[in-house]
């Protein structure tokens, strides 16, 4: 059954003869030759500022859909280095409504559908005319985070913002090694190749609350919950500990992932 629930996504047009370029040399997808792309955009130090869904669009131009910040701050993080470059980021939000649906694919003239593996089960990103009608049953976005969260699978900035590493939190499907320079580009170089990570997103189950603290036997803290459902989470705990450790009532399980698209 297909269910859908409002999405507060922001929506932006980036156009000008530049634009290709520019956006390849600054998020983390390698945008050649792919219609559709997920982009980390990164600081100079490797760390997460943003999450963006790229599509290509028809006649040239790029449509960003941001999930997690206002079109006026994800243009803000997007245009930081423009300098001489012909391009142009455009807030097209009040264009569409914004869904996300979630169970069979959304079929709804006019609209924009883009797939996504963020919630660890088959979901799409849907953008239709204002006053369209969305498809399938009302839900609410924690059900579907609920799920998110049971996958095992990181969300932006929930798990990984600007104090993480993409590594650190299992979204390698969403960093190239192999595209060039772009910004934050040397750090990811560095860390694939010396592997030198300190800490890791995992699946954790037992009596888990976001924020929570994970303590030794010591009474050191090693670990925080990022993301909690229930008797399952996510926390982001040190790399030495390994699968099956247990922390109070806390038990750590595999790494978090996010599934290639």
């Amino acid at each position: 059954m297909l269910h859908h629930a409002s999405a507060k996504t922001a929506v932006v047009r980036v156009t000008g003869e530049d634009a290709a370029v520019f956006l390849q040399g600054q998020c983390s997808a390698d945008l050649r030759g792919v219609a559709l792309a997920d982009a980390l955009w990164l600081n100079r130090k490797g760390r997460v500022l943003a999450y963006t869904i790229i599509s290509k669009e028809a006649d040239g131009s790029f449509l960003l859909l941001c999930p997690h910040l206002s079109a006026v701050e994800i243009i803000a993080v997007v245009t930081a280095n423009v300098i001489a470059d012909d391009v142009v980021a455009t807030d097209e939000s009040a264009l569409w409504q914004k869904w996300i649906v979630w169970g069979t694919e959304p079929l709804v003239a006019g609209a924009k559908a883009f797939p996504t593996k963020r919630y660890g089960v088959a979901a799409w990103d849907l953008l239709t005319p204002v006053g369209l009608a969305a498809p399938g049953e009302a839900a609410e976005l924690t059900e579907l985070d609920a799920l998110r969260v049971a996958a095992g699978v990181p969300a932006v900035p929930a798990d990984c913002g600007a104090n993480e590493f993409p590594q650190e939190c299992g979204l390698e499907a969403w960093v190239s090694y192999t595209k060039g320079c772009y910004l934050g580009q040397e750090v990811m170089a560095r860390i694939q190749s010396m592997g030198s990570l300190r800490r890791i997103l995992r699946r954790v189950s037992g009596s888990v609350s976001v924020g929570q603290e994970l303590k030794t036997l010591e009474g050191k803290v090693a670990g925080t919950v990022r993301s909690a459902a229930g008797q399952v989470g996510l926390a982001l705990v040190s790399v030495d500990l390994p699968e099956g450790s247990v922390l109070g009532e806390v038990r750590l399980g595999a790494p978090a992932l996010m599934p290639a698209r």
